[in-house]
């Protein structure tokens, strides 16, 4: 993701990408921050403030890419306690 966001960068800047000029564009950037805010909200109910400042650079960052990692995280660390996945040590 990283790779696409800098190839994306040196074709047009963020600052002249005609994306948040279309209706369809808009509704695709709010989903797209509505899912990265729900889901690191998720990850700082869990987590420890420094991990949960890395993982979230980390979604910021690598994207969708992250919130598998850190699912494929969550059930490890569950060993199959779906109260702990959801939780974390918030039980």
């Amino acid at each position: 993701m990283a790779i696409v966001i800098y190839w994306a960068q040196t074709q047009v800047s963020l600052f002249d990408s005609p994306i948040p000029q279309l209706p369809w564009g808009v509704v695709s950037l709010v989903d797209l921050y509505a899912g990265f805010t729900l889901f690191g909200l998720w990850i700082a109910y869990k987590e420890t403030v420094l991990k949960t400042f890395f993982w979230i650079i980390g979604l910021i960052v690598l994207g969708n890419f992250t919130t598998a990692l850190y699912v494929i995280y969550s059930i490890n660390q569950a060993n199959g306690d779906m109260k702990v996945f959801f939780l974390g040590d918030n039980i």
